[in-house]
This record gives structure tokens, sequence and C-alpha cells, in this order.
């Protein structure tokens, strides 16, 4: 069996989630509008799931929780209803972002500036989060929403969301919040941060692979449906419900992973420094995010003359899976490289690899990595010795 330590980008379904929350339901054909005793025990399991979900993130009965296929859905709903809705009605005239967004949002940020809109994004700090005095002196009244992710996708390093939904209040903005990488490494309290959206997915949480959550505050701005043509449930925001098994297994797979914050997490925390330690033991090896700002499963790494889709296939060969945003050639340098944010060369930027832990890693499996690694890197480093990913000196 693989070793997996992609968990920012997939994980395994939670035997527990599918055979407690989806396998029931998943071959029923489900009508929650029926009276029959069938359908209204499963509203009623619908409902305690809805009331789960709600709670896990501390949000309020008269705020809203819409369930989409994913967190690209909601970031493209959020941001196409500001545009429509009040960028061409001249009520607004900018969003701002962060520059470390989302690849997908900021592909979504790109074609709205083809459309004349305009786009602000607001550089990152050396620690690899948002200079909140560059947002201080972008943010005005004409600002439609301001969109920063809770945690970075690619080095996990947490962003100062608090401050800056403090900003966004103090002129009337809304915030936006995608906190797929987030959820379940660490505590998301919409009460105590108050965001006007957030989003998150199963597919990140040991859930399942086509479910996600938009919530929407009480007092956002309105959001314009996804589709148009039928009857609209969810409070008018979307379509009703159909894939009640996976609502199910959404709300199992997020009650889980929170019960597993106080305890494995801190097991993760403790794999992932035992991890980050052997690989820095390799040489001209660099960390490129600060540990006390990451969440608790992420170490995100460079090895010097090392490309990163080389490393990725040997490890791949024994059976480990890292991950590589570098390997993405659409839309992953649009924005600033974590080597040059953290002061390095930018020859680097080829040679990112990151490592996401999740709950079932074991000791071993890391102890096998580490040395994986190191042989690995020894033999690319021997066998290209003059590969341009080596720095000229």
């Amino acid at each position: 069996m693989a070793i997996l330590l992609n968990s920012n980008i997939t994980t395994t379904l939670n035997e527990n989630v599918y055979v407690s929350a989806i396998e029931p339901y998943i071959k029923e054909a489900i009508d929650l509008t029926s009276l029959d005793k069938q359908n209204q025990k499963i509203l009623k399991e619908y409902k305690e799931a809805v009331d789960k979900i709600y709670l896990s993130i501390t949000a309020k009965e008269d705020d809203n929780i819409i369930f989409n296929s994913c967190s690209n859905e909601a970031t493209s709903q959020i941001y196409l209803s500001a545009y429509m809705g009040q960028i061409l009605t001249g009520r607004k005239n900018n969003i701002i972002l962060f520059e470390r967004a989302p690849i997908d949002e900021l592909k979504v940020a790109r074609f709205l500036e083809s459309q004349g809109c305009r786009v602000y994004r607001i550089a990152s700090t050396i620690d690899g989060t948002i200079d909140v005095e560059i947002l201080k002196s972008y943010i005005n009244e004409k600002t439609a929403f301001v969109s920063v992710p809770m945690v970075d996708d690619e080095s996990g390093v947490i962003q100062p969301l608090e401050e800056i939904s403090q900003i966004c209040e103090l002129h009337n903005v809304p915030l936006y919040s995608n906190a797929s990488w987030a959820i379940g490494k660490i505590p998301v309290d919409v009460a105590r941060v108050p965001v006007s959206y957030l989003s998150f997915e199963g597919a990140l949480i040991h859930g399942p692979k086509d479910i996600g959550v938009l919530y929407v505050r009480e007092d956002a701005p309105p959001l314009l449906p996804t589709v148009y043509g039928s009857d609209l449930d969810q409070n008018g925001f979307r379509a009703m419900p159909k894939n009640i098994s996976s609502i199910l297994g959404l709300s199992k797979a997020l009650e889980d992973a929170l019960d597993a914050l106080d305890y494995d997490m801190e097991d993760v925390r403790e794999l992932r420094d035992k991890l980050e330690q052997g690989l820095l033991e390799i040489k001209d090896s660099y960390s490129l995010a600060p540990w006390a700002l990451r969440v608790p499963n992420v170490s995100i790494m460079a090895f010097d003359g090392v490309h990163a889709s080389m490393l990725l296939e040997r490890l791949a060969r024994r059976d480990i899976v890292a991950y590589s945003y570098s390997r993405f050639s659409s839309g992953n340098f649009e924005r600033k490289s974590l080597v040059e944010i953290a002061g390095l060369s930018s020859v680097l930027k080829h040679t990112v690899v990151g490592f996401a832990l999740n709950i079932y890693n074991t000791k071993e499996e890391i102890e096998t990595t580490i040395e994986a690694v190191k042989e690995e890197v020894a033999k690319i480093r021997l066998e290209f010795s003059g590969n341009i990913c080596k720095e000229n000196k």
C-alpha cells in the first residue's frame, strides 16, 4: 500500500464514514419532500447532519449553508455574483485577493479582469502571510469583497484572518475565505472570525469527493444562483440537494475530523516534525515556511539541484506519494513562488516538493520516506550534476 503524503490535494475515504453514513443510503431513491416513513426518516437524519455542520463552524441559525460540488464552485459563485450584481452595476469597482490565492481562484480573477473588472493582488510577507499593511492601503468603500484563504494550499501557512476580518469590518467590505486546507487541521470558527463567506469540501477531510460547503453569513451581500430554470432550494442559492448520502458522509467526516483535532493532529505534528528534521539533514535542502505559522500536517521543502517532477516520479516508484505545484505548468507561476518569498534564488522554484500528512500516517512510513528521499536526492544529484536547476556560481 502506498504511503500517502498529499492530503492537501486528496484523502482516502474514512471507512467509518462510508459504513455509517454513505453505504446505507447511496442506493436509495431519496425524495425529501415525500411523506412516507422511509423518506421522513432520511429527512430527519439529513437535518441532523446539517445541524452538525452548522455547529462545526459555530454558524448561527440565520446564516446559510449551501451544498455544492467543491470549493471551486463556491469561489466561482462568489466572484461572478459580485461581478454581475455589484461591479457591472457600478456600485463597486474592485475586488481584492491574496497573490497566493489558489490557482483556480486566480483563473477566475483573471477572467473577470478580461471583462474589465479591477482586481488587486495583495503581496505576501517573507513569512508567506498576506501583507495586511498593503491590504489597508487598497481596501475602500468601492471594494466588492476581499478573498484570503484561511491556509495557503501549498505551504500550509495560516493567514491572519482575524486581523483581516477586522479591517474588512472597518470598511464594511465582505470577506471570503476558502477553508479547505484549514478544516480539520485548525479550529474554524465564524463567530470568532466573522467572514461573510467560507467554503470547504469533503475531499480533504477523508470524506466524499463530490460534496462541498459554502457558508453565507446572514447579512452578506446576496449571491446569484448557479442554475436557473427550476425551483430553487437552499434559500434560493442552489437547486435542491440530490446526493443526500454524500451530505451525510460529509457531516460524519467533519465530525470525526474535529474529534481528531486535540489528539490525532498533535500526533501528526510530531510525525511532520520528524520528517522535516530528517529531510533537513540533506545538504542544500530548505524548509520554505515558518514552523510556527503552519498547520500541523504540512512540510514544504526545496532540494537544490533536484527537479521536483523527477523526485516525485522516483518516490512514486517506491509507493510514496508527495506533491509539487511546480508540476502544474498552467497558472502556478502566475503567483509568486515560495522560494522567492523566502528570499531564495528563483531557480529553486522548480525544486519545491511538499509533504502533507494525514491521521493515518505512521512512524514507520515517515522513517521510510526520509530514507527514500535521501537516497533519491543523492542519486539525482549524482546523475544530473549539471542540471539547470543548480544555481550557477
